[in-house]
């Protein structure tokens, strides 16, 4: 009986915060701002995104064969952890 008190419960928390997002926002602004951290957000991402392949890309040049012998190392052991 306590278990279902207990979901009853969480089921009405869930209604009560469903129905508070349902609820039409009453400063605009705050998610245009939001909206706008989100797009920054992603826009360094995408900086640092790219100059990290810059930088493997470097290195593949500088190192190949290193990079080949990492590679195969890696493959190996990937091949060997999902071997059954």
């Amino acid at each position: 009986m306590a278990l279902g008190k207990t979901l009853r419960n969480e089921i009405d928390e869930i209604r009560a915060e469903l129905a508070r997002l349902r609820e039409p926002a009453s400063q605009p602004a705050a998610g245009e701002a939001a909206a706008g951290g989100i797009q920054d957000q992603i826009a360094e991402l995408n900086r640092l995104v790219q100059d990290m392949l810059e930088n493997a890309e470097e290195t593949i040049a500088e190192h190949p064969v290193a990079t080949v012998a990492g590679a195969l190392a890696l493959g190996i052991v990937i091949g060997r952890l999902t071997a059954h």
